[in-house]
């Protein structure tokens, strides 16, 4: 409900320093060594190309985000009135923060080619297994879209949600985020220094100043409205 100066300049000088320190090229060895092991392990481990190509359908998205859907379900049914209100309401600022950080995303001025693309004889999932439709190329690469959904909902489990869920969901979370990465359709930075830094900056400015609380104010009054709608109704 107050300023906290010291935790949101923390926030933003992290955004800069990993964006910064890839803009610099200090991540290229660990990009360029990442992507190579996983692109070596198409070629020499039997049914990987397929195992990979199989993680990074539509479908299983849409799993993830269900599973993700219920850590929120699972909060909202321990708490009652004016709370579980306030768990509609972070479902909404979930998917508004999503929506602002893609866009920014797509805004900022940078085009990178994913590393199959980069690399001409590496390996590609879809000619390994081409009975499976699968993402493993892109020309616009940074920041990682799919990496932003994730980050987005680490950060709310981090200010949201009780402190022993992280130790599910943080390793989920990163977990989850490598599929696009193991394909080759992203880089690794695509999703620690694109889409991590925007939920920092996101963030910063959500929990660290009155916004979180003042935009949580102005809508709970409708959820609550709509919730026992749903009550009556039933």
């Amino acid at each position: 409900m107050k300023w906290d100066i010291k935790g949101w300049a923390a926030l933003q000088i992290l955004a800069f320093v990993l964006f910064f320190s890839w803009v610099l090229g200090y991540w290229q060895t660990l990009d360029k060594g990442i992507f190579w092991w996983f692109n070596n392990l198409l070629t020499t481990v039997p049914g990987f190309p397929k195992f990979v190509a199989i993680i990074n359908q539509r479908w299983v998205d849409g799993a993830v985000a269900i599973l993700m859907a219920s850590f929120v379900l699972h909060h909202a049914l321990k708490v009652t009135g004016r709370e579980r209100a306030k768990m509609g309401c972070l479902i909404l600022l979930m998917a508004g923060c999503f929506s602002l950080q893609a866009a920014a995303g797509k805004a900022l001025p940078i085009e990178r080619h994913s590393p199959t693309l980069v690399y001409t004889d590496a390996a590609r999932v879809s000619q390994l297994a081409p009975d499976i439709k699968a993402k493993d190329a892109s020309d616009n690469s940074f920041p990682s879209d799919h990496g932003i959904g994730f980050a987005t909902f680490l950060l709310f489990a981090c200010y949201r949600f009780p402190r022993r869920y992280l130790y599910v969901v943080a390793p989920l979370v990163f977990i989850l985020a490598m599929p696009r990465v193991m394909s080759g359709a992203h880089w690794f930075t695509d999703f620690v220094c694109g889409s991590i830094p925007l939920a920092l900056i996101t963030g910063a400015w959500l929990f660290h100043t009155p916004l979180a609380h003042w935009l949580t104010e102005s809508i709970v009054t409708p959820v609550e409205k709509l919730l026992l709608k749903w009550r009556l109704q039933g």
